[in-house]
């Protein structure tokens, strides 16, 4: 009993006296990596330098990345084809003022004469042979160079724009002694020549009369051919969509090329004295329209006053010798026989 007490307590006392020895504490574990892993190369990994065995890198060969800005080449632009600019430089004077109309426009200055009143049935029976709502172009030429220089159209014009039956536009074919230009104190240029070549716009080409409602395309004088007169019937078209009335003045008929004119008109019209029903001038130009394409749809007669007669005209302007219009009711005119239209007294017959 007394030995084994003596051997607990020689072990307790070695316990207590004995140094402490270290607990072991477990090593922690390599977090794993969350990027790419380095490996470490070695000399095995590297090609062998040897001439015998060719080394080819995959891709082909590699550009240097150069180490700054770097100036890229010049890039060749190809040229772009662009029409030439041309331009025309108008003079300050291209659009003057028009003048008073001339003192023989009866249905301007006496409205309420008798001459005046002929005008006005005259526009009545035109107005009734087109009834469509598209705006007539109405040719009127005279059959000899007898009548020519007559106020017809002009004052056909005028008595269309003051009954309030929409704007009158009139086209001088030719420029000649007592045109309507001249009638209206319009310049000559720019005209409908210079239309025809593009020289001006539409604008410029129509002038405003002194009449409300009466505008006037002079002849003008550029040269013009036969490639110029095929833009006419557009021009025309163009023209109806701005006026109601489109007259055409044109000069008698065989002194200038009116086939054009007359192939884009809605209407023609022969201005005739009373002794030219008959005569050849009026055969040709009936054949010559026709043959254009023409529809001659009435004659309008004109008349010079007596020249026995004292004092002035019947119209009360000029000395006597001057032709006055005398207008009737349109009629249709037959192929070599022209009926003559209602006969009107002249005005001063009372």
């Amino acid at each position: 009993m007394g030995r084994t007490f003596e051997v607990l307590g020689g072990r307790m006392r070695k316990a207590n006296g004995a140094e402490s020895a270290p607990v072991p504490i477990p090593a922690p574990e390599p977090a794993e990596p969350t990027g790419p892993v380095l490996v470490p190369m070695t000399q095995d990994d590297l090609p062998a330098d040897d001439d015998g065995v060719p080394h080819v890198e995959v891709g082909g060969p590699r550009m240097k990345t150069p180490a700054g800005p770097q100036l890229l080449p010049a890039r060749t632009v190809s040229p772009i084809a662009a029409p030439e600019v041309v331009f025309q430089l108008l003079p300050n004077d291209v659009r003057p003022t028009a003048g008073p109309p001339s003192a023989d426009l009866i249905a301007y200055h006496r409205p309420d004469h008798p001459a005046a009143r002929q005008y006005r049935l005259l526009a009545d029976g035109i107005a009734a042979q087109h009834p469509a709502a598209r705006p007539p172009v109405l040719l009127f030429t005279p059959t000899s160079t007898r009548t020519a220089g007559t106020s017809t159209v002009a004052n056909l014009a005028v008595t269309r724009a003051s009954d309030g039956y929409g704007r009158v536009l009139v086209i001088e074919a030719e420029r000649g002694p007592g045109s309507s230009a001249e009638r209206f104190t319009v310049p000559p240029v720019p005209g409908v020549r210079e239309l025809l070549a593009r020289g001006v716009p539409l604008t410029l080409a129509i002038h405003r009369t002194a009449v409300e409602g009466v505008y006037l395309m002079p002849a003008g004088k550029a040269t013009v051919g036969t490639d110029e007169m095929a833009r006419l019937p557009a021009i025309l078209d163009q023209l109806r969509a701005r006026y109601d009335w489109i007259l055409i003045d044109a000069p008698p008929w065989g002194t200038y090329a009116l086939n054009d004119w007359v192939a884009a008109s809605d209407s023609v019209y022969l201005v005739i004295r009373p002794d030219e029903w008959d005569s050849p001038h009026t055969d040709v130009a009936h054949e010559g329209i026709t043959r254009a394409g023409g529809r001659l749809r009435g004659c309008v007669t004109t008349q010079e006053s007596p020249a026995a007669r004292p004092g002035p005209s019947a119209d009360d302007h000029g000395n006597g010798d001057q032709v006055v219009d005398h207008v009737g009711a349109t009629v249709g005119v037959a192929r070599r026989r022209l009926r003559a239209p209602l006969v009107i007294r002249r005005p001063g017959d009372e």
